[in-house]
């Protein structure tokens, strides 16, 4: 792909302009996120509401249908539901099944479970099993 930038400190505001030839979730993410302001998600913990910034966030997983958030150490409540959640993270997540999406920038490393199966270790400790039809996004995803 071919990616040109162009300078000129007397514009007013910027602005960005893509042709391609399908809209893919690469580029829809990436449309998102240049044109969102937004870098943080709002959680209940405890009695507070507080936002939590998407790079702090390892793992978000629904649990006994409640959208938890979790960062290096601790975990969250999200209002609605993973679709939701899906639909303002930034490219550097993934989904890892029905009810998980991963920062994969948190990853620490993989095991190959009996099986096929994958399981991906993060750098908080915490274990999600990848789900096989995911597999194949996680692999293009880290280069592998």
């Amino acid at each position: 792909m071919k990616v040109k930038f162009n300078i000129d400190n007397q514009l007013a505001g910027e602005s960005a302009e893509f042709w391609l030839k399908k809209m893919t979730n690469k580029f829809s993410q990436l449309g998102k996120e240049l044109s969102g302001e937004q870098d943080t998600i709002w959680c209940s913990y405890d009695d507070e509401i507080i936002p939590v910034k998407f790079e702090n966030i390892y793992l978000i997983q629904v649990e006994q249908e409640q959208t938890l958030i979790y960062d290096k150490t601790q975990s969250y409540r999200y209002k609605g539901q993973l679709y939701q959640v899906k639909n303002i993270l930034p490219h550097n997540f993934l989904i890892a099944s029905r009810s998980a999406i991963i920062n994969y920038q948190k990853i620490d490393h993989l095991e190959v479970m009996d099986g096929g199966n994958i399981d991906v270790i993060m750098k908080n400790q915490m274990r999600v099993q990848i789900s096989r039809r995911k597999i194949k996004d996680l692999k293009e995803r880290l280069g592998l």
